[in-house]
């Protein structure tokens, strides 16, 4: 099994405001920023709102296969981990969950192999958008300032 790679939370960026009286859960994430031949992002609109594609990273995964995975299942994308990545934190509150998060994600640049399927989540559509209007179209600040780094990586 792979190391899971040390960031230093506590110096990323962090996006969302935190409530004082709240209990949060840290959530590990992953991230993927996939382009087309065109450079259009994959982007997933849920009942939540538009996001990269990813999500919470399982146990003993690192946060390549995590994002190899998720695109699997919301896009039916088969895609391998570059080497570019960013960090950050974002304060969330999760309606369907009921639960204050802080989502500790990773985001990652991914090669797209081959689309395998539509992707197993029925509320999950894939949406593709130009990098320079989706980073100010994301749901979560932390999603559009990855989609920034991007750009200038």
């Amino acid at each position: 099994m792979e190391e899971i790679a040390t960031t230093d939370w506590q110096a990323a960026p962090t996006f969302g405001s935190r409530d004082d009286g709240a209990v949060y859960t840290v959530r590990p994430s992953a991230y993927g920023l996939a382009a087309d031949e065109r450079g259009s992002l994959a982007l997933v609109r849920t009942p939540q709102g538009l996001f990269l594609p990813g999500g919470g990273i399982e146990r003993g995964e690192t946060p390549a296969r995590a994002v190899e995975r998720e695109l699997l299942e919301e896009c039916g994308m088969i895609v391998r981990a570059g080497r570019w990545s960013v960090s950050a934190v974002q304060f969330k509150y999760s309606e369907t969950e009921h639960e204050h998060f802080e989502k500790r994600s990773t985001f990652m640049d991914v090669l797209v192999e081959r689309v395998a399927s539509s992707g197993g989540e029925a509320d999950h559509e894939l949406v593709w958008m130009a990098p320079e209007s989706a980073s100010s179209t994301l749901t979560d600040g932390s999603h559009g300032w990855a989609v920034e780094q991007w750009r200038l990586r």
